[in-house]
């Protein structure tokens, strides 16, 4: 039988003439061979974009193993923690959650420090959220008093949201178990950002939601009695800052800000404005940003760059970015990862070439056997970097319809 190498060593020319692709590639193009990494009879996927499933050698990548897709956790139902072998697709079961869902998984995080032998996962632990630092040599879990949102990369530093808040008001990322400790405040003084040092528990609270309000309150935009809440975190790549998402609901559906912040809850910033329609973003390295929204004069999202603190906000992709896509950057910060919804139930897995302005489609990926996946349920590709930049990880439908972990290992000509 061949292995996996085998395979996909095989499947690059055969997958980049599907895609649309030469099979022998210039010198400004990228190639892939892609396939299914775990299998049936249940699901597998990591759940979102920008962090790394792999370990610090790359033979193994965190997982989440499910009995259903057709329905959003419920209370109390489970999904299992474990380790993909990176040749193999044999999933090991480690370790069980009940704080996780379909879009972010159970926030699955390598320990920054020892990204060879601990990870951590979101749970819930006497009744309340938490974050497992589990060892896998010694199977000992180590509890966090908060669940973990975003990690940093090179010390003890992780930040942390409130999943009750994002349960009751964007219930496709939140947890089945949790509840929000302010409900009838719309911009809570105690409730936010939190940052929590792994090694030690201890926790504090970096920037309020009353703070943005009062930021958008001065710069004239007074939200009244919406109910705001913060989004999706994520460290800077030299650990000094962090993004995060504001958000109400209006009329027409979300509206969004981004944000900036020192990890000491220094400099807030308005990195985007909240009428802009912000949605995905990544850090390209300590200060230059990656993000789609929708700019002025623009009828739908594309993808930007600025930089944290400075007035440069600039469209990129000369037309070839202009959507919504979870965007993420290479480990050396020349390659972006994105994926491109087609119709309802088609997504497109794309790398894009900064500097050349170049995009390629690395595959295409039809989920329309399995027509309830959408809404809250949806399989979104979410693509992450292996650490040397030669992998995409991503979530989709196997050809049986179950979801599952793909792998596309990537040729550069």
């Amino acid at each position: 039988m061949m292995n996996r190498r085998g395979f996909l060593k095989m499947a690059a020319g055969s997958l980049a003439t599907a895609a649309g692709l030469p099979s022998t590639a210039s010198a400004a193009e990228v190639r892939a061979g892609v396939e299914a990494l775990t299998r049936g009879p249940k699901h597998h996927f990591f759940g979102y974009y920008g962090m790394c499933p792999w370990d610090k050698a790359q033979r193994q990548l965190l997982c989440l193993e499910s009995a259903f897709q057709d329905h959003m956790p419920r209370p109390g139902e489970p999904a299992t923690v474990g380790l993909v072998d990176a040749e193999t697709g044999r999933f090991k079961p480690l370790a069980e959650t009940r704080a996780w869902n379909f879009q972010q998984g159970a926030m699955l995080h390598w320990h920054p420090l020892q990204a060879d032998s601990k990870f951590l996962y979101n749970d819930v632990q006497d009744g309340q959220l938490a974050s497992i630092v589990f060892d896998i040599n010694s199977g000992e879990k180590r509890v966090l008093p908060r669940p973990v949102s975003g990690l940093g990369h090179t010390g003890p530093w992780a930040v942390s949201l409130t999943y009750g808040r994002l349960g009751r008001l964007r219930k496709v990322v939140g947890y089945a178990d949790a509840a929000d400790p302010y409900p009838d405040d719309p911009h809570p003084e105690e409730d936010g950002v939190f940052a929590v040092n792994i090694d030690t528990g201890e926790t504090r609270l970096i920037v309020s939601i009353a703070q943005v309000y009062d930021l958008l309150k001065r710069r004239g935009l007074d939200l009244g009695d919406k109910h705001l809440w913060f989004n999706h975190t994520v460290i800077s790549r030299t650990d000094k800052r962090l993004l995060f998402l504001a958000r109400t609901r209006g009329a027409l559906g979300l509206e969004t800000g981004m944000y900036t912040v020192g990890l000491d809850g220094s400099d807030l910033r308005e990195a985007i404005p909240y009428d802009w329609s912000v949605s995905h973003f990544d850090w390209r390295d300590g200060k230059q940003i990656v993000a789609t929204c929708t700019p002025p004069g623009r009828s739908k999202r594309t993808h930007v760059l600025l930089t944290d603190g400075e007035n440069d906000l600039c469209v990129i992709g000369n037309g070839k970015l202009d959507f919504d896509g979870h965007c993420t950057f290479s480990p050396n910060g020349q390659w972006l990862a994105t994926d491109r919804r087609v119709r309802n139930l088609e997504r497109e897995l794309c790398v894009y070439h900064v500097e050349r302005d170049e995009l390629s489609v690395l595959g295409a990926f039809d989920m329309r056997e399995r027509q309830y996946i959408r809404g809250d349920l949806r399989c979104d590709l979410h693509p992450r970097w292996n650490r040397t930049g030669t992998q995409i990880c991503f979530d989709a439908l196997a050809k049986d319809g179950l979801r599952q972990l793909h792998v596309a290992e990537l040729k550069f000509a």
